[in-house]
């Protein structure tokens, strides 16, 4: 419930901002935190995922793992996140964006200096506490957000209210990471070279899934005018901030496939087969129910102005969700089976052919074209990734639950399409409403199903 708060919260800010900037300069601000965001990414370095499975390994040094882990990830967000406001000089935007990319650059790194914690919380199985941290920080958002809008103070403070409410964020996170580690910076070079070692490849696939979306907009916002960008970027915001289920259940489940990567195959295949079926249960009606509300939220988020072309281009992305999805399981996966020198040539295959597929569709299509490029990236990337667990482990997992959750989405959109036009709210509970009940008569999901966040938190448990 606290995550879908945080999603709520997040969406009333964007809401806020697109009527204050409105299309141009929205596009604008899309553009500052989308570039900011492709550096940041690389400064992950791969750490937080490398956290995750180290520390969740029996008898691991938790305080040394977090404490060198945390000081390398602070320097590369330093010399990185620098490099990013010195390059965005050189780029042909206004001053005023560019400006905007020195403050918002203190956003992620108070943000990424945050994430790479959460590693602590996902071992303890204490993520309700990030879902707090993060709710805070959006509650300091949207109040400095509007109150800024009321003293017309311009757009440039609305970049500065979201560094403000990420220091609240990686504050919150911090104070309570102690509670169950001590937080000491370390400098272990030796340590750090072995970590960077194992991460390098990691690192490398990061970086390159940030070229999906991200360098869209970068792109969209050179050859393009500024209202594209923001068209483009409103329906990705609505994306980002609906997706966050995948991360956060994959999150819980990963120590698990950690352990059992190494200790227990069979077991490893069974949590696998599991995640694989929740996540397609809740994937089925967030796909086909932005299809059929597209309009409604786009016109609740970002108000009438936005309501040319944005609504198409929302429904487009939805059919990146399905692949986002596993993604998430699959990506995690490699990573605990120690796959992930092979996992960076797929995610490289993956930015060839995003890059190109932008460079000759957006000069054409624009945001329509950035939007299909996205999907058929991740479709591209996520089956490849599919492939590598599937031989690895010889294992292919059970589509029986997938098809009885698409056999839902289904009825879901056929009976809201017959409907009509209806209030997103009512949209909503009527399409939740048949959904479970079809995979309830399907018994598409049982007890079994459900008991398996209560094994994680169980086996998980120190």
């Amino acid at each position: 419930m606290a995550r879908i708060a945080g999603t709520i919260i997040a969406l009333a800010n964007i809401g806020f901002i697109t009527r204050y900037l409105g299309k141009d300069i929205f596009g604008e601000y899309v553009t500052i935190l989308s570039f900011i965001s492709i550096f940041s990414i690389i400064a992950d370095l791969g750490l937080y995922s490398l956290l995750v499975r180290d520390i969740s390994r029996p008898g691991a040094d938790e305080k040394k793992i977090i404490g060198n882990i945390f000081s390398l990830r602070l320097i590369s967000l330093i010399i990185v996140l620098g490099a990013a406001a010195g390059i965005s000089l050189f780029f042909p935007y206004r001053n005023i964006v560019k400006s905007g990319v020195i403050i918002g650059a203190f956003s992620f790194f108070f943000l990424s200096s945050s994430q790479v914690l959460i590693g602590i919380f996902q071992k303890y199985l204490k993520m309700d506490r990030v879902a707090l941290a993060e709710i805070a920080g959006r509650i300091v958002n949207l109040a400095l957000v509007v109150w800024f809008i009321q003293m017309q103070l311009g757009f440039l403070w609305i970049v500065a209210a979201l560094t403000l409410g990420s220091f609240v964020n990686f504050i919150v996170i911090f104070l309570y990471a102690r509670s169950f580690v001590p937080i000491v910076l370390q400098f272990d070079f030796v340590f750090w070279k072995k970590i960077f070692k194992e991460a390098l490849p990691i690192a490398i696939s990061i970086a390159l899934t940030a070229v999906y979306f991200r360098l869209a907009i970068i792109l969209l916002s050179v050859m393009k005018p500024a209202d594209h960008v923001g068209i483009y970027g409103l329906a990705y915001k609505v994306l980002e901030n609906l997706i966050f289920f995948p991360a956060m259940f994959v999150g819980v489940m990963m120590p698990l496939l950690s352990d059992y990567a190494v200790s227990n195959k069979e077991k490893f295949k069974f949590i696998f087969q599991k995640s694989f079926d929740i996540l397609a249960l809740a994937v089925m009606p967030v796909v086909f129910g932005i299809i059929v509300s597209a309009k409604s939220i786009i016109l609740l988020i970002g108000g009438p102005d936005f309501l040319t072309d944005t609504p198409l281009v929302l429904q487009i992305l939805a059919f990146a969700i399905v692949f986002i999805f596993f993604g998430n399981l699959f990506g995690n996966s490699i990573i605990a089976l120690g796959r992930q020198k092979t996992a960076a040539w797929i995610y490289g295959a993956g930015a060839i052919f995003n890059i190109a597929a932008n460079i000759i569709i957006i000069p054409k299509y624009s945001y329509f074209g950035a939007a299909i490029s996205a999907i058929f990236t991740e479709m591209l990337v996520t089956i490849l990734m599919f492939v590598l667990i599937s031989v690895n482990i010889k294992f292919f997992p059970s589509m029986k639950t997938a098809l009885k959750a698409l056999v839902g989405a289904l009825v879901m959109y056929a009976t809201l399409s017959f409907i009509g036009d209806l209030s997103l709210l009512w949209d909503a509970s009527i399409g939740a409403f048949i959904y479970f009940v079809v995979i309830y008569l399907l018994r598409a999901l049982n007890k079994n199903d459900l008991a398996l966040f209560f094994k994680a938190r169980e086996r998980s448990r120190p």
